[in-house]
C-alpha cells in the first residue's frame, strides 16, 4: 500500500485535539504521514502538534505557506494542494476520533481509476458518549444527486492521487466545502464515489462543530426544511457557475446546462429542467420539498 497522506487543517482545536492524534497514531497497519496548516490558532493547537511531530520524527510536516487565514474549506484544498505525490490522501478534522483501520479499509476500497472513498459517521458527544449512527442515503451518490446534498463528510474521506487530480482541475469556490467540492469534480470529471455503509470513526457533536451530523432521516430532514430553500439554492448556484471551469465529462454538461433552467423559466419549466437534470436528494422523501422550493424560487 503507498503511504497515506493525512491532511489537518486545525483552528483553535487544542480540546479534542490529543485525542485525534492518537487515534491517528494507532493507525499503525498503514504507512501514513501528517501534513497540517493551522489557520491562526490562539489556543494551544500548534504546540500539541509540534509535541505529536516530536513524537513522531519524520512523518508530521507542517504547511506554512499559505499564510493568513483561509477557512477551512481553503485550508484543506490548500493542504490537498501541496501533498507529496505518488500516495493515498486523507481529510482529518481536528475533533474526531478513527477506530481501529480506518484508514486500511477506505484504502482497499479505492480499486482501480479515480476514486474517493467515504463513509458512515458514527455520532458521539463531546465525551464520546454514543448518539447514533448518520442515516444510508437513500439513493446511490452520483453527480447529480450530489449537487443537490453532499453526504461525502470531509472526516471520513479517502482518495487516491487520481481522484486527487480531479479535486484540484477547477478553482475553490467561495461558499462551498471542501468535502463537498471534492465529491462533485471527482464523479463529475469521471472519478468514482465509494459510499461505505460501515463507520469507522467517532464523529464529536459539541457547538463549535463547522458543520455537525442527523442520527436519522427524519432529523435530517427537519434540518433541512429549518434551513430553508436557500439552503439548497444557494450552494446550488454556486456550483453551477464553479463547475464551468471544470474537465466534466458529457453526461455531467448535459446536467449542468439541464439546471441552467432554473435561472428564469416558468415555474413549470424549472419543474421540467429538474426532472431532466436528475438532480435528487439523498434523504427519501425530499423529492417534494425540492420541486416545491424550484416552483416557488428562481436560482439565483
Amino acid at each position: 500500500m503507498p503511504p497515506i497522506h493525512v491532511l489537518l487543517a486545525t483552528y483553535n482545536g487544542a480540546a479534542y485535539l490529543p485525542e485525534q492524534l492518537a487515534s491517528l497514531a494507532a493507525q499503525d497497519d498503514v504507512d501514513w504521514r501528517l501534513l497540517w496548516r493551522d489557520d491562526g490558532s490562539t489556543d494551544g493547537t500548534p504546540a500539541v502538534l509540534e509535541g505529536f511531530a516530536a513524537a513522531h520524527p519524520g512523518r508530521v510536516a507542517r504547511l506554512a505557506e499559505p499564510a493568513g487565514r483561509l477557512g477551512a474549506g481553503g485550508s484543506f484544498l490548500a493542504l490537498l494542494a501541496a501533498a507529496p505525490p505518488g500516495g493515498l490522501y486523507a481529510f482529518m478534522d481536528q475533533d474526531d476520533v478513527w477506530l481501529p483501520g480506518k484508514l486500511s479499509r477506505a484504502a482497499s476500497l479505492l480499486g482501480d481509476g479515480a476514486t474517493l472513498v467515504c463513509t458512515r459517521l458514527s455520532l458521539v458527544t463531546p465525551e464520546l458518549a454514543p448518539i447514533g449512527l448518520s442515516p444510508l442515503p437513500g439513493t446511490p451518490p452520483r453527480f447529480a444527486t450530489l449537487l443537490a446534498h453532499n453526504v461525502a463528510a470531509g472526516c471520513t474521506v479517502v482518495m487516491d492521487e487520481a481522484a486527487r487530480a480531479l479535486a484540484l482541475s477547477a478553482p475553490f469556490p467561495r461558499g462551498s466545502h471542501h468535502d463537498w467540492w471534492c465529491a462533485l469534480l471527482v464523479t463529475g470529471c469521471g472519478g468514482r464515489l465509494v459510499f461505505d455503509p460501515e463507520s469507522r470513526i467517532l464523529y464529536r457533536q459539541h457547538p463549535a462543530n463547522l458543520v455537525g451530523g442527523a442520527s436519522g432521516l427524519a432529523q435530517r430532514a427537519l434540518r433541512v426544511l429549518g434551513r430553508g430553500a436557500e439552503s439548497f439554492l444557494a450552494p446550488l448556484a454556486v456550483h453551477l457557475d464553479a463547475l464551468r471551469a471544470a474537465p466534466l465529462t458529457a453526461d455531467a454538461r448535459r446536467t449542468l446546462e439541464a439546471l441552467e433552467g432554473l435561472r428564469n423559466a416558468s415555474p413549470f419549466r424549472r419543474l421540467s429542467a429538474l426532472r431532466r437534470s436528475g438532480l435528487a436528494h439523498h434523504a427519501r422523501g425530499m423529492a417534494a420539498v425540492l420541486g416545491a422550493w424550484v416552483a416557488f424560487r428562481r436560482l439565483p
